[in-house]
């Protein structure tokens, strides 16, 4: 997870541990945002019975991203589990393995495209968890660096495959994104490829690829004094401090 903070005197940027999460790695069901990946998802609360889109409108196959985020917001939302990323509720979506592992149903074997179950287990949304709550420390890292906080930061630029359908509101919900109003956020898409291709098709941006580079001021959060204790405080849903997410507080 790359992040820049700037304006038009100064540039700082800094790089996460977020893992493949967000392209489906290290999740049990979790695939590329391609034909039959469900990308996004809404949980009744009552009945706990999903609502889902699926890229091609066919039966699932899998979860990208832009699911993943939905899922586990969705899950949150309606007490499916806890801040720690527990099944506390049961039902006919919910199941537990052998070592008590649970686990929510997506799809049944019926309901999907390859003819066996898609569900997200808690190892799954552990990973999960630990991959927002890298990009969440990093941010606020970033910003604390600088004496900053994220009601000053104007406008939040969303990057990157995820970055075209990604929910900023779950996004936030889940702790993931500073809780800012959502009119704040835009979508640049593919912007490392967009950036590759006018490098090569052009000398002007070449050029303008080598200042912005040597005019951004690189931050190693890893020699951060305080970073492990933001990263730690971040892996709860949303967070320890649930007064910096005051839009989903209770």
């Amino acid at each position: 997870g790359e992040i820049v903070l700037g304006n038009s005197d100064f540039l700082m940027a800094c790089a996460c541990s977020a893992g493949p999460a967000f392209e489906g790695g290290d999740i049990s069901c979790g695939m590329l945002a391609t034909a039959g990946a469900i990308d996004a998802i809404t949980i009744d609360a009552e009945t706990m019975e999903p609502t889902l889109s699926v890229i091609g409108g066919e039966k699932p196959i899998g979860l990208c991203g832009s699911g993943l985020i939905d899922t586990v917001a969705e899950l949150f939302r309606t007490g499916i589990i806890n801040s720690k990323g527990k099944f506390a509720r049961s039902g006919r979506r919910v199941e537990h393995d052998e070592v008590g592992i649970g686990r929510y149903i997506l799809a049944f074997p019926e309901e999907s495209a390859t003819g066996r179950q898609i569900a997200l287990n808690e190892v799954d949304i552990d990973n999960f968890i630990r991959a927002k709550g890298a990009i969440f420390s990093a941010i606020m890292t970033l910003l604390s660096s600088l004496g900053f906080t994220p009601d000053e930061v104007e406008h939040i630029c969303v990057a990157g495959g995820i970055g075209s359908g990604i929910n900023v509101k779950n996004a936030i919900r889940i702790g993931m994104f500073p809780d800012i109003p959502l009119e704040k956020f835009s979508y640049i898409g593919n912007s490392s490829l967009a950036g590759a291709y006018a490098m090569l098709t052009s000398a002007d941006a070449a050029r303008k690829l080598t200042e912005v580079a040597r005019s951004t001021t690189y931050l190693e959060l890893s020699t951060q004094p305080g970073y492990m204790d933001e990263f730690v405080a971040a892996c709860f849903l949303p967070h320890t401090d649930t007064s910096l997410f005051p839009s989903f507080s209770s």
